[in-house]
């Protein structure tokens, strides 16, 4: 049996993935394998796929799994709306810094 991943929300474009995705060792889990809970986080990436693609939702919240950190890191990588957040995570605050914050104080030119 195969299923299915996204590629594209607009197109609806899907890519075939190899495996059962409810067998305990399919391509998704053997892919997050090294993460831990790998179980676990492919039924939540499945699910919020799913959704991603079929269900109506207008903001990324809507979908299973999705907290602060990845609505934030949607709205600056996916939706240019960055400058509407304020992230709260180290890395993504040196980033939305670099694009939308004051003026970088630990670039300096000369």
């Amino acid at each position: 049996m195969s299923s299915f991943a996204p590629t594209s929300r607009n197109g609806r474009k899907l890519q075939e993935v190899e495996g059962d995705e409810k067998a305990p060792d399919s391509a998704s889990t053997k892919a997050i394998k090294t993460f831990g809970l790998q179980r676990k986080r492919a039924e939540m990436i499945q699910r919020m796929s799913q959704e991603y693609l079929w269900k109506e939702w207008t903001h990324v919240t809507e979908l299973h799994g999705v907290g602060k950190y990845a609505a934030d890191a949607y709205a600056i990588f996916c939706t240019r709306k960055g400058d509407r957040v304020t992230p709260t995570d180290h890395m993504l605050n040196h980033y939305w810094n670099f694009l939308y914050g004051p003026k970088n104080t630990s670039i300096k030119i000369r």
